[in-house]
């Protein structure tokens, strides 16, 4: 077989959004091998994951690969595939279409051939389109964690568990990516055990999830979060900082993620994790549970603001501001932009708090005794505003209650949320009231703090806007963000 050459790629920062989203997903699976590095790759199965393997390895000569990439492993590919590799290399051999015992083939085929540690995985739900999750075929547990968790409360899904399964058995999943390593090398315990690997999201910023399931054990041990491209390595790396900086100051508690490691695999930031089991607030939350779920909600973030600041200094509120006027001033009239300022100075000297910056009903899990726990901390601030997290979770409930996200009317569903006399404004006016008398804050000061919420998150509008046009965002398309609409909605119902 040829080799497909590999020089004269483009780098995946050089192609737009939707397209680059599309490509780095069809190769997540690149977080299931060993190699920490970026890989030297020889393409002996050019096909739908080549042009996108390409955005992420470099060329290899043969005997010098760190991956070689193949179809089914037939004894003659094999034997091409031992000599491209480096000692301790490894191959992916993938399969489009079922096999009748195609994992079991090809496992026999790999140790007959003399490699190491075939692993079987399902790409998976559906094999038209781009992979949700790498399932390892071999770990009950995973399996168990899937067919529990995905998808919930579905009456079709519940009817496929049965043939589902005895594909399985028949070995007729498709398709499938069987993973093996060659005589060699250094031992990677890092690589060992059985991931599942949960690829969710919409751009290619999204983190991919590894579960790490080590064998004999019925949970996952620990979930390892990659990054897919460069850009989401920062979020990464603050996101172990804030998390072993509050363990480290006594300020972390339960409901918070443990922070265990930092790994490099594919040449990409991975941060290690203590799992958090639990059910999605999100499949919880109707407009009958959310007066209860905003109660346990607001106990965790009392609990962490309880816990106040801690030894180091976080980034200034007027820093926000001045990167808020230089990107959206423009789309604001001067009596707008002073509102702003004056919300700025009126809270500059209240005691700093952790803020995860991301507290939204998608990050909430509710874990042991139905207690929340909150999860995804890239954006988290240590020493933050007190009741910017509340406000933030008390409005993307109503916005998901509403199914504002999907209609694009969130501003519509924010002013119902600011009319205490509306079933969800009383929740919120319950909730933050009680916030306030809890840490000795000011309630009326919860107008800037909403406010500023609205303005640092303006941050986010921006970057994914800059994602998507590959460049500078255009006016027009600034004008529309989410987030300056809600900043936009609370300072005009101050003002009428």
């Amino acid at each position: 077989m040829a080799e497909r050459p590999l020089d004269a790629r483009r780098r995946d920062s050089e192609l737009l959004e939707p397209q680059r989203n599309e490509q780095l997903r069809r190769v997540d699976w690149r977080f299931l091998l060993r190699n920490s590095e970026e890989p030297r790759v020889i393409d002996m199965a050019p096909g739908r994951d080549s042009e996108a393997l390409r955005l992420v390895s470099k060329p290899a000569g043969p005997g010098e690969a760190d991956l070689v990439l193949a179809g089914f492993p037939t004894a003659a590919v094999l034997r091409l595939a031992s000599d491209a590799l480096a000692p301790g290399g490894e191959v992916v051999c993938r399969w489009w279409g079922p096999r009748l015992a195609g994992p079991q083939r090809a496992r026999r085929q790999l140790l007959r051939a003399g490699f190491l540690d075939p692993r079987a995985y399902w790409a998976g739900p559906l094999p038209w389109r781009t992979p949700q999750f790498w399932l390892p075929l071999d770990s009950p547990a995973a399996v168990a964690r899937l067919l529990t968790v995905r998808p919930r409360r579905d009456p079709v899904a519940d009817t496929l568990r049965r043939p589902w399964r005895l594909a399985r058995r028949l070995g007729l999943l498709a398709p499938i990516y069987v993973v093996a390593r060659a005589p060699g090398g250094e031992e990677d315990a890092a690589g060992s055990g059985a991931a599942m690997l949960l690829t969710g999201g919409h751009r290619s910023i999204n983190k991919v999830v590894a579960l790490d399931f080590q064998t004999g054990n019925h949970r996952a041990q620990a979930a390892i979060k990659f990054a897919r491209v460069p850009e989401a390595e920062p979020g990464l790396e603050r996101e172990a900082d804030v998390l072993s900086r509050l363990a480290e100051e006594g300020r972390a508690v339960e409901g918070v993620p443990v922070f265990r490691d930092r790994q490099r695999r594919g040449g990409r930031v991975g941060v290690v994790e203590a799992t958090i089991d639990g059910d999605s607030l999100l499949d919880r939350l109707t407009p009958q549970s959310f007066p209860e779920m905003a109660r346990r909600v607001t106990d965790l973030l009392i609990e962490i603001g309880g816990k106040g600041p801690g030894a180091g200094e976080g980034t200034s509120v007027q820093e926000h501001l001045e990167r808020f006027e230089s990107r959206f001033g423009f789309a604001l009239s001067e009596d707008q932009l002073a509102a702003l300022r004056a919300a700025v100075e009126t809270v500059a000297d209240l005691p700093a708090v952790c803020e995860h910056r991301d507290c939204s009903p998608w990050n909430v899990l509710l874990a042991v005794r139905d207690r929340p726990a909150l999860l995804d901390w890239e954006s988290a601030e240590p020493d933050g505003l007190p009741g910017l997290d509340l406000v933030y979770f008390l409005a993307n409930s109503a916005f998901v209650l509403d199914g504002a996200l999907e209609n694009g009317t969130t501003r519509e569903s924010y002013r119902r949320l600011l009319d205490t006399t509306t079933p969800f404004g009383k929740i919120a006016a319950a909730e933050t009231g009680r916030y306030c008398e809890a840490l000795g804050l000011d309630p009326e000061l919860l107008p800037s703090l909403r406010r500023l919420c609205w303005m640092i998150h303006c941050g986010s509008d921006y970057e994914h806007l800059r994602l998507a046009a590959a460049g500078e965002p255009a006016p027009e398309d600034l004008r529309g963000a989410p987030f300056l609409g809600l900043l936009l909605e609370d300072l005009e119902s101050a003002s009428g």
